[in-house]
């Protein structure tokens, strides 16, 4: 069997990359392992308000509106940030992946679930479904399959090298705050990342965290939640690895990485629906191209690394450089960051002008107001060497 462009992964980035392919004239096949009726893998479903239409659907996965964050500092202290805009929406992972299935099929994707890549070389993809081997001639294979991607095992393409262990749970609770998140910090909350408590669906809150290895997520979950929810029930478990690098090498002959497979992840919230979703179209437009052509498709999969570079690098390397910073981060080193920025006009410029995917732009808008420079000042010397 032949098609132009193979996609390994039927998740959200998955879906996109082949939906694109697709509408930009390209036979598409798309394999996902999974049954159509399963659930998606570990997700809080926080994201900005220009995430959905970046995946090119419609609002109606969206369950709320978030305007306000709560921080919990280790203390006990709490910081909270409002604004009058929407910084971002709550949405429904499966709804989300209803509809791109549906957009993809629309296209004209060959959405194949309950199939398995088993085996790929350049230009050739092996799938197994149910106890059948077959085997798929393709020019490009793109590997959406996630964070442990078995499109780079077998590519041999260098994968994301630095993790997250995310573990979530959904609660049954009546949230008094429906467009409040919180945020819980602290070396015995979460070492190396932060918590999290999201309201979802009416009487829903999705809660978590995520923690550096060789932490293990679980044992801080539940100490998280013993403190802040007891008693509540627990509807649904979920857990997962969040990559917080690019992948070195995402691109190769016969092949090429997106999303999750190639560390298209915001290192300082490990989300990547967003960015992902940018990478999907390179993905797209890079996979129709080379698929047809014949002598130009080494040029192609050479400028696709560049091309994500272009899109989400300025927030991935800003990201990773805070990240550096607050992972050496003590708890009286946080406590003394929050009482250095305790300012009312630099707590609400934050609020007002924090973008949950372009913090990046954070520092020149800071410049810009010469009245927040005597706060920001006193924060440097907590950071060590400088941020670059």
């Amino acid at each position: 069997m032949f098609t132009d462009v193979a996609v390994v992964g039927g998740g959200a980035i998955g879906l996109t990359t082949a939906r694109i392919a697709a509408e930009l004239g390209a036979r598409v096949i798309l394999f996902e392992r999974k049954k159509e009726e399963a659930v998606p893998s570990c997700c809080t479903g926080l994201v900005s308000p220009r995430t959905l239409p970046t995946l090119g659907v419609s609002g109606g996965s969206v369950l709320r509106e978030i305007r306000a964050v709560r921080v919990h500092l280790p203390s006990g202290k709490r910081i909270d940030l409002r604004s009058h805009e929407v910084k971002a929406v709550v949405i429904d992972r499966k709804k989300l992946e209803t509809e791109l299935l549906l957009l993809a099929r629309e296209a004209g994707v060959d959405v194949r679930f309950g199939t398995e890549g088993v085996a790929a070389e350049p230009g050739r993809l092996s799938i197994r479904s149910a106890a059948e081997i077959q085997s798929i001639t393709a020019p490009l294979i793109v590997g959406a399959d996630g964070p442990r991607s078995q499109v780079a095992n077998w590519f041999s393409l260098q994968q994301p090298t630095d993790f997250i262990a995310a573990a979530q749970v959904e609660l049954e609770e009546t949230s008094s705050h429906s467009d409040q998140i919180d945020v819980f910090i602290g070396e015995s909350v979460a070492p190396g990342f932060f918590g999290w408590s999201v309201p979802a669906e009416d009487g829903i809150t999705r809660v978590g965290l995520g923690v550096l290895p060789p932490h293990t997520p679980l044992a801080f979950l539940d100490r998280l939640l013993a403190e802040r929810s007891p008693n509540l029930r627990i509807r649904t478990r979920s857990a997962g690895w969040i990559p917080l690098s690019p992948a070195p090498q995402p691109a190769t002959s016969g092949a090429i990485l997106v999303g999750d497979a190639a560390g298209h992840v915001k290192p300082l919230s490990g989300g990547g629906l967003y960015t992902g979703g940018l990478c999907a179209r390179i993905a797209a437009e890079t996979a129709t191209r080379a698929a047809g052509s014949e002598s130009g498709a080494s040029d192609l999969l050479a400028t696709y690394p560049r091309r994500c570079l272009e899109a989400i690098g300025k927030e991935q390397a800003f990201g990773r450089s805070i990240r550096y910073h607050l992972s050496r981060f003590r708890d009286e080193d946080v406590e003394a960051a929050a009482a250095s920025l305790d300012d009312p006009q630099f707590l609400q410029c934050l609020a007002d002008h924090a973008d949950i995917d372009r913090f990046h732009q954070l520092p020149d808008r800071f410049a810009s107001e010469p009245r927040l420079w005597r706060s920001i000042l006193r924060i440097v010397p907590l950071l060590g060497p400088s941020i670059g």
